[in-house]
């Protein structure tokens, strides 16, 4: 399985540095077959290249068996007509990535809180963007009229 690593911004090429390794170690043990491309993304590649998301970062992404990417620090980016490109956003809507899916479960011998154990399944609709983050105050989307109030309204 071919993965390519997008490090992010911040703490991002940590955080992505300690998943390579993580599953490198598994690898070695379990042989299989993993491989990782690394791409540059995010202010790095914005002061380098000009823009955030690179040409062929996103061929490179639809060609690979999965994609790790770091955090980014999106806020921090220009517009998009600047080079300001989120990637995490890009992704999704590209490769329509239409479904956020976040299990949780307790485990055995692990503590949890409340009387029983939990299993739950979250899934959430990713492309059409419900993201209370992108206001009308910064400039992009919904509305936020003032730094400390975001109203979220929307047409379905």
């Amino acid at each position: 399985m071919r993965f390519v690593v997008l490090p992010g911004d911040g703490i991002g090429p940590e955080i992505t540095a300690a998943t390579i390794e993580v599953l490198a170690s598994i690898d070695a043990r379990l042989g299989l077959g993993l491989a990782f491309e690394e791409h540059e993304v995010g202010l790095a590649a914005l002061k380098r290249v000009g823009t955030t998301t690179p040409d062929g970062v996103i061929e490179a992404c639809r060609a690979a068996d999965g994609i790790i990417l770091g955090p980014v620090s999106h806020s921090e980016y220009p517009s998009r007509a600047e080079g300001g490109i989120n990637i995490s956003a890009e992704l999704r809507v590209v490769l329509d990535l239409y479904a956020n899916i976040r299990p949780a479960r307790s485990r055995a011998g692990l503590p949890h809180y409340g009387r029983t154990g939990m299993d739950l399944v979250i899934v959430r609709e990713n492309t059409e963007g419900f993201y209370s983050d992108r206001n009308m105050h910064w400039g992009v989307g919904e509305f936020m009229p003032t730094p400390d109030l975001a109203l979220s309204i929307r047409k379905v």
